[in-house]
């Protein structure tokens, strides 16, 4: 062999050698199937869809470089490859469908789509880089559910203010007693406020820590009586992030109790930080800051937020209200007879109801605050003994028109079995029902609005009530207009089933009362970690927790039950009704 050969040419395709080798393999490693990528990885048949995502994310990372290589055509190709041979043929899709809300299974579906319009529409590769990103982060949390993976939240560090010069020398317990100390009674920020609270989180694991359990669990209590409430953070987050959101908090602050009753320093430790961390977290976004305190411009003008608070608060609170009291109207309005004497007889009741729901609602809201009630404990259970008594008052509603609901094909009959209820007190159960309705709302919008009538914004709370209101009266003409024009049977079995509904959530929420108000430990194991928290969820009362799922499982089976053996009484009926008319 040459010397020039040996110097020279051989080097050069030892480089070449090196530098090819790679590529090959790359190519020969892609599968374009799970299947394939399952036997080629030595991943069995007990695989998590963890790693279906981390084969998806390959698949997609091939489908970049062929995009930036020019190749549209074949990023095409790959995409299609993810969704349809490893995600759909993988099963997640289908466990997706099945085990979690619908909106995480849409999510993925318009995650791939747009992955496709940005390839279709000549997008940039940092473009296509970016969806294919939020495609794989929204697969990953989904996949994280499925596993019940449990994902740990980034924690905010703590950092050292001016509280934790004030708390060094004293404990404050209430969010009063510190900014008159602080200086800033007057003139004060969210961020103060998270600041106040990480100090009592402090304190409460110090005390965990010395081994006083008991004080570390009254410690987290003024966390959410003394600072939470009373500053007007829950109202706020509740307005102007989301119903859901103040849930979500809620809940936390009930885990690190349950943590610091019968958990560990190390669990204890960990919840309490989670719930810090939510709370500086929104604390920045109600300041419009990010967390090195700079501004994101997403902050508003405190006439403006002030509005959106009390627009949100009434809006939402007063929705499940209208819904029962206008669905019992329309009910009422339907099967009464034609007279106007007679109509008004029977919708004087509900309408006396209501309006001494909204009567009791002031005076409860003013004896809480009398007797030092309000923003406390005993004002959680209160609430919640309202909501599992509307439970009652709801299920026996529901059951009650379900079984009128053959009252289209046997007019005559039904009508004078409907006079014969009334008499006996069914116009009492729907007139209580509304009360109870709006009694439940009522009370708390009222005890939410205080704090804010002592602000300087005093025109912009009545302008969010009044136009909260005015939406309100547009929902429930909606409700009784529209229902009015159903037939009979239909509408029965729609209100009906409304009204099962709401008793369902009513529970969900009444038990979440009872946990806040420290009558009620929750749990939250893996398998109902899951369950996200959004505003449709918050309105049915579905919470992450065991207290509350597992009861309302039960009164769902016993619904359907109820409801299977009304239709079933029902059709007997009406067969008996056919023999006698023929």
């Amino acid at each position: 062999m040459s010397k020039f050969f040996k110097k020279s040419v051989l080097p050069l395709l030892l480089m070449i050698a090196i530098f090819v080798t790679p590529l090959s393999v790359k190519a020969d490693d892609y599968y374009s199937t799970w299947e394939e990528y399952k036997s080629a990885n030595s991943v069995g048949d007990s695989f998590t869809y963890n790693q279906v995502v981390d084969a998806i994310e390959a698949v997609l990372a091939e489908a970049v470089a062929s995009y930036d290589n020019g190749d549209a055509e074949d990023a095409l190709a790959k995409v299609k490859d993810a969704k349809n041979n490893y995600w759909g043929a993988s099963g997640m899709k289908v466990e997706m469908q099945k085990q979690l809300p619908s909106a995480s299974k849409k999510t993925a579906e318009a995650d791939f789509s747009n992955c496709n319009s940005t390839l279709k529409n000549g997008g940039t590769t940092d473009e296509f880089s970016t969806a294919v990103d939020v495609l794989v982060a929204d697969l990953r949390l989904s996949a994280n559910k499925l596993d019940g993976v449990e994902v740990e939240i980034e924690i905010a560090e703590e950092t050292e203010t001016q509280a934790t010069t004030l708390f060094e020398s004293k404990y404050y317990s209430t969010w009063e007693e510190y900014s008159q100390d602080a200086g800033i009674a007057d003139s004060w920020t969210w961020n103060d406020v998270a600041d106040a609270m990480t100090e009592v989180f402090r304190a409460a694991k110090d005390k965990y820590a010395e081994g006083d359990t008991e004080s570390a669990y009254n410690y987290v209590n003024d966390g959410y009586y003394g600072y939470y409430e009373t500053t007007g953070f829950e109202r706020n987050a509740m307005g102007y992030i989301s119903g859901a959101r103040k849930s979500e908090v809620e809940l936390q602050f009930s885990a690190c109790k349950a943590e610091a009753k019968e958990g560990t320093y190390e669990e204890f430790e960990k919840q309490v930080d989670i719930l810090r961390t939510m709370i500086r977290t929104d604390a920045n976004k109600l300041d419009g800051v990010d967390e090195n305190g700079e501004s994101t411009g997403g902050g508003r003008s405190a006439a403006v937020a002030t509005f959106i608070a009390c627009f949100t608060i009434i809006l939402r609170e007063g929705f499940e209200a209208i819904l029962v009291v206008g669905a019992i109207i329309a009910y009422l309005i339907k099967t009464t007879e034609k007279s106007e004497e007679e109509r008004k007889k029977q919708l004087r009741p509900v309408y006396i109801g209501s309006i001494l729901g909204i009567v009791l609602s002031f005076i409860s809201a003013w004896a809480l605050n009398l007797i030092k009630l309000a923003n406390s404990a005993s004002q959680e259970v209160i609430e919640g003994v309202t909501a599992l008594i509307a439970v009652v008052v709801l299920f026996y509603v529901s059951n009650w028109m379900v079984s009128k609901s053959e009252s289209e094909a046997w007019d005559k009959y039904i009508k004078s079995k409907i006079g014969d209820a009334t008499k006996k007190g069914s116009s009492f159960a729907l007139a209580f029902t509304a009360f109870l309705a709006v009694y439940r709302e009522g009370a708390e919008v009222i005890l939410f609005y205080q704090p804010l009538l002592s602000g300087d914004n005093i025109n912009m709370v009545w302008l969010g009530f009044i136009i909260g209101c005015v939406c309100l009266v547009f929902v429930y003409l909606a409700i009784r207009l529209l229902s009015v024009r159903l037939p009979l049977k239909p509408f029965f079995l729609a209100t009906s089933i409304l009204m099962a509904i709401m008793s369902i959530a009513f529970l969900g929420s009444g038990i979440k009362e009872l946990i806040e108000g420290d009558v009620i430990m929750m749990t939250s194991p893996a398998w109902v970690a899951w369950i996200p928290s959004n505003s449709l969820l918050e309105i049915l009362g579905i919470y992450p927790c065991v207290q509350t799922v597992v009861p309302q499982i039960i009164l769902t089976v016993i619904t359907v039950i109820t409801f299977i053996y009304w239709l079933h009484k029902n059709k007997q009926l009406r067969e008996e009704m056919a023999k006698t008319a023929g």
